[in-house]
């Protein structure tokens, strides 16, 4: 079943996160300009000064009931939010964008327009879920609901709205599910394109055979990430339930936890942030006022270790390969596991869509174009 649902918070919620956020205890804090331990102090109490005296809730609320905001209940009786606009196009070509954590849908409201206006004659229909337990989408009251889970329920979404073939798109966790969807309904998805792909050494083989001296460079990228970066993943993905409890409860403590990763994820060692404040503090105020962040940690304790399959898949893939991501597999790698079309390096990191929808969307637009649709 297909509905329209209007995003409504209600005044008494935006209240009381005024309160709360006038009743924060303040940490004391080492002198750390280059954010090395965590959230930089001052930035933080200046953006949560934003985020209670000038922050608009209304104005982003407005923007994602105007992407077309609807939910579909599931065979399962599980509810997706998602977002959906049609392009003027009569062969249009449905795609699917699927986010990732700490994202949201609220991450394809640029690109969104860019993709639905079309380019050199092609044109997308846009959809957009939230994964369970992210945003508006239900919460899962039991175990189980992992990457491959999450697939088939968009495959099924995807069927109900009328499209039997179409392209998926994804980074980070949306790279694992639309890998997922690739290997799961190869009958429906005749593409995938990933800003953040998912691949590592081959067996049998040196790992750096074929790797070229730029490549080899990027790879340093996951290092740097398991040496400075990793301790959220950890906790999320082994005792996401105790983290909640703090991170529900404090609008304080749940900016500082996504903040950090907006500054560690696109351009280090500045205040500057890549995506506009504006923009994070639209997200963090999404996983506040529907008290997703729990059960968006618990995503990663679902899919283990790893939830990931090496099997390969046979429909074309683009890969868009951002310099700051966090991870930049060789191409070589990816070779093994995916049927690479397209390979494009692009300046930018984690949160392509939002950093960077033009080049994204053109890169999208290119692959499309090479596909026997």
């Amino acid at each position: 079943m297909i509905r329209e649902f209007e995003i409504f918070i209600p005044d008494e919620k935006i209240e009381l996160l005024n309160q709360k956020i006038d009743l924060t205890r303040w940490p004391d804090e080492i002198n750390d300009e280059r954010w090395t331990l965590g959230t930089k102090k001052s930035y933080l109490q200046d953006a949560v000064q934003n985020w209670r005296n000038s922050f608009d809730w209304r104005k982003h609320e407005a923007k994602l009931n105007e992407a077309g905001s609807y939910k579909f209940k599931t065979e399962s009786g599980l509810e997706l939010h998602y977002l959906h606009k049609k392009s003027g196009s009569k062969n249009a070509i449905p795609l699917l964008l699927t986010h990732g954590w700490p994202g949201s849908v609220q991450e394809f409201l640029k690109i969104m327009p860019l993709l639905m206006n079309g380019k050199d004659g092609i044109g997308f229909d846009v959809v957009c879920p939230a994964i369970p337990g992210y945003g508006f989408s239900d919460k899962p009251s039991e175990q189980g609901m992992n990457a491959k889970e999450v697939a088939k329920l968009e495959n099924e979404l995807m069927l109900a709205l009328g499209y039997k073939k179409y392209i998926a798109q994804g980074g980070d966790w949306g790279s694992m599910i639309t890998k997922w969807i690739a290997e799961l309904f190869p009958e429906n998805c005749i593409g995938i394109h990933l800003n953040l792909v998912i691949a590592f050494p081959p067996d049998g083989q040196d790992p750096m055979e074929g790797v070229s001296a730029e490549e080899a460079e990027g790879m340093k990228n996951i290092e740097k990430y398991q040496a400075t970066g990793y301790g959220y993943f950890a906790i999320q993905s082994t005792k996401p339930q105790t983290v909640g409890y703090g991170l529900n409860d404090s609008p304080v403590g749940l900016a500082a936890w996504i903040i950090e990763k907006f500054h560690g994820w696109t351009k280090d060692n500045t205040d500057k942030l890549v995506v506009s404040l504006d923009e994070i503090l639209a997200i963090v105020s999404l996983y506040w006022y529907t008290e997703s962040i729990t059960s968006s940690a618990r995503f990663y304790y679902e899919n283990g270790p790893l939830g990931f399959t090496f099997n390969p898949v046979s429909q074309p893939m683009a890969g868009a390969i951002f310099k700051n991501e966090i991870a930049r597999p060789p191409r070589v790698w990816a070779e093994k596991i995916y049927n690479i079309v397209q390979w494009n390096q692009y300046s930018g990191g984690h949160f392509a869509a939002l950093e960077n929808p033009e080049i994204l969307s053109d890169d999208i637009f290119s692959f499309a174009a090479k596909l026997e649709i």
